[in-house]
């Protein structure tokens, strides 16, 4: 009796909604990742010491497959011997692209970005934790760990255009607003806006559209890791069609221009404050 109402309890908590995380796929929801990993049952423990649980959501509710990813799971599992090591390095490391690529596609041609015709400019929308925004340093900075499997492709399935949508989507975010670091999802995806209760904490000056923008603290490291997210996808594919097709060098133009404005000074020589100066948190 208690071991079918636990199972209720289960099923209710995975369908219930949350956010626009839960995926139908072949018609069945998908239960949220944490609630899936905190409460499932079948816990396929490891044959180690300390019999570490499997933490991957199941196949149908991976949001990014790759079988690249996959085969190379599959060589390092004869490397490790360690079995809970490996069971580590098995639920950590293909953790992005199973949970938090919530959205890839592509660039409407249309101004509100929900109707087409599409484009060829690949986009991805990468959430840090379970909060429906895009941080440029930490989407940058999760999808680096893929470096290794990173291959010269074109196929919108493949590591390569995961890395092509969030050079995209960052340099538009970036044009949006450059003192700007997370923001909301793109209007191609569908995915309902995030919603920053500390919104009204924030002083900031003049105030960003939420709509677009999710939050908004300035951090040169935000900026700097869509440079360094560029670089390192041009070193490894010699791809330049992310940086000639669209407007990532307007985007860096942005950037330059951003930087030298932060450098001004806002204090006189005898140490007194210059009048409230207004940043231009919106580009063309």
């Amino acid at each position: 009796m208690l071991a079918a109402v636990w199972r209720l309890f289960l099923l209710l908590l995975w369908s219930r909604p949350r956010s626009g995380h839960s995926t139908p796929i072949f018609g069945q929801p998908c239960p949220q990742y944490e609630d899936f990993a905190k409460y499932r049952t079948d816990k396929q423990l490891s044959e180690g010491r300390y019999q570490l649980p499997f933490q991957r959501p199941i196949e149908r509710c991976r949001k990014f497959p790759s079988s690249i990813l996959e085969d190379t799971l599959a060589r390092l599992r004869t490397k490790i011997a360690d079995p809970d090591l490996f069971r580590l390095f098995e639920n950590a490391y293909p953790n992005t692209l199973d949970t938090a690529v919530l959205w890839a596609g592509f660039a409407s041609k249309n101004l509100n970005g929900t109707d087409p015709p599409y484009t060829d400019e690949d986009l991805a929308f990468i959430i840090t934790g379970d909060i429906n925004a895009m941080w440029l340093r930490d989407s940058a900075n999760q999808v680096l760990s893929y470096l290794p499997l990173l291959e010269p492709s074109q196929s919108p399935k493949s590591i390569a255009a995961l890395f092509r949508g969030i050079i995209n989507l960052q340099s538009r975010y970036i044009k949006i607003s450059p003192y700007c670091h997370a923001f909301q999802p793109p209007p191609e995806s569908g995915i309902p806006l995030g919603t920053n209760y500390a919104y009204h904490r924030n002083k900031v000056n003049p105030l960003y559209d939420r709509s677009k923008t999710f939050d908004c603290k300035w951090e040169l490291d935000s900026l700097a890791s869509f440079l360094h997210i560029s670089s390192e996808y041009y070193n490894a594919t010699g791809d330049m069609g992310p940086f000639t097709k669209y407007t990532w060098v307007k985007t860096v133009g942005v950037i330059l221009d951003t930087v030298k404005y932060m450098r001004t000074g806002t204090y006189t020589e005898d140490g007194k404050s210059f009048a409230a100066r207004v940043a231009n948190l919106e580009w063309d």
